[in-house]
């Protein structure tokens, strides 16, 4: 059911002209207490401040996330704790993102929503951990975790290994996205998944 932001989600950006879904925001212990949680991970043949500059780029998210129509930084440079975004899904429903995490000298971004237009999820995070390899190869892990809430939840033992595929077929897509950004090193993709 949609509602007005209140208390700390009232000064965060948000189409006033859409409904409006809170979300619950978390601290990190979360992710290891979430009862949805996936994992994916992937050799990437770029380094790890290329990857960043990709994950910086608002276009290039649609190229590699299948469902994602556009992403605008709601925060301006340079990014970090407390950053904002919002992300448009196909069909128009809004996510709006506050960043937990936002260090690419540590390889670590850190994301939750603090509400949507659609109420899918309580909570909702997505942690992105890059380790460097070696001259340009990188190592992503992805973890996304939430609380699905409405239909999902009603729906989710059917959507979820769906949702799996999904998960890791991205890190494929975005294997293939920075191959074409960088000079390949020969390595193949190799995502790995486990969900729980």
């Amino acid at each position: 059911m949609a509602s007005v932001p209140t208390g700390r989600t009232m000064g965060l950006p948000r189409d006033s002209a859409l409904p409006f879904v809170p979300c619950r925001t978390f601290g990190l212990e979360w992710f290891e207490q979430a009862p949805v949680r996936f994992d994916n991970a992937v050799e990437l043949p770029v380094s790890r401040d290329r990857l960043f500059a990709v994950f910086a780029d608002p276009a290039s998210w649609s190229q590699w996330v299948t469902g994602i129509g556009s992403v605008e930084w709601t925060s301006p440079e340079p990014f970090g704790v407390g950053t904002t975004r919002t992300v448009t899904l196909w069909g128009g429903v809004n996510l709006y993102e506050e960043f937990m995490e936002y260090d690419p000298s540590a390889g670590r971004m850190v994301f939750c929503f603090y509400g949507t237009t659609e109420p899918f999820w309580n909570r909702f995070g997505e942690c992105y951990q890059v380790t460097e390899l070696g001259p340009n190869r990188c190592r992503l892990d992805w973890t996304v975790v939430y609380d699905p809430t409405g239909l999902l939840a009603r729906i989710h033992w059917l959507m979820a290994p769906l949702m799996s595929l999904a998960l890791a077929s991205y890190m494929w897509r975005l294997w293939w996205y920075v191959r074409g950004l960088d000079k390949p090193l020969g390595i193949e993709p190799g995502a790995a998944s486990l969900s729980a």
